[in-house]
C-alpha cells in the first residue's frame, strides 16, 4: 500500500461535516430513484454514499483504486472491492448491474475511455450511470488527485461515443453562475441510461 494512497484516505477523512450533510440532503436522496436490484458506487472512497445506501436498505457495491478506502469502507461493514490499475472490473460481469455512480470521481481518473467502456459493459440494458463533476476552477482546484478538468461540454464529448442517453441534468446547490468559480461543491450531475443493443 502506498504512501501517497494512505495520505489520501486520510485527507478524505478530515472533510468537514457540514460536506457530508451536504452530500446527504441535497445528492444523495436524489441517487435513490434510480437503484436497483444491484448497484455499484465506482470510486467510493470512505463510503459516506454506502453509508446512506444501507440506511436505507439499498444494496451497493463500493469499487476503489485505493485499498485504504476498501479496508474502512469493510471495517463499516460494506461490500467493497480493490479495482486494479489497467483491468477492467466488469470484463466478465457484463450487463449484470443495475445502476453505477461516478460521484466526483471521473475527474481523478487520467484514462476515462478504460473506465467508460468497462462501466458500459457492465450496465445493464435500460441501467443507470450516474456522473457528478465540480465545474469552476474552485472545485477542481479543491483536491490535490484531480487530474482531468471537465465542464458539461467536455463530459458530453466523453460520452457520445457510447451507448448511453442523458435523461436528467441538474446543478448543486444551485445553477447560478456566480458560484461556479467560487464554491468548491458547484457541482454538474447528470444521469444517463444505456439504450439497446
Amino acid at each position: 500500500m502506498s504512501d501517497s494512497s494512505h495520505k489520501y484516505s486520510e485527507y478524505l477523512k478530515t472533510r468537514k461535516w457540514s460536506g457530508l450533510i451536504y452530500r446527504y440532503i441535497f445528492i444523495y436522496p436524489f441517487f435513490l430513484q434510480y437503484l436497483g436490484l444491484k448497484n455499484v458506487d465506482y470510486g467510493c472512497g470512505i463510503g459516506d454514499f454506502l453509508n446512506f445506501a444501507k440506511f436505507f436498505k439499498k444494496h451497493a457495491l463500493g469499487l476503489d483504486i485505493n485499498p485504504h478506502n476498501i479496508q474502512i469502507c469493510r471495517q463499516q461493514g460494506h461490500v467493497a472491492e480493490l479495482l486494479k490499475s489497467n483491468q477492467q472490473y466488469f470484463t466478465d460481469k457484463k450487463n449484470s448491474i443495475n445502476c453505477i455512480i461516478l460521484d466526483n470521481v471521473l475527474e481523478h481518473i487520467s484514462d476515462p475511455h478504460f473506465v467508460m467502456s468497462d462501466i458500459c459493459h457492465g450496465l445493464t440494458t435500460g441501467g443507470y450511470l450516474i456522473i457528478g463533476i465540480p465545474v469552476g476552477q474552485a472545485g477542481y482546484k479543491a483536491d490535490p488527485d484531480h487530474k482531468m478538468y471537465y465542464d458539461e461540454d467536455a463530459l458530453k464529448s466523453l460520452l457520445e461515443e457510447y451507448s448511453l442517453i442523458k435523461t436528467r441534468a441538474f446543478y448543486r446547490p444551485l445553477h447560478i453562475k456566480y458560484f461556479r468559480n467560487r464554491l468548491k461543491q458547484f457541482c454538474y450531475y447528470a444521469v444517463f441510461q444505456k439504450a439497446g443493443a
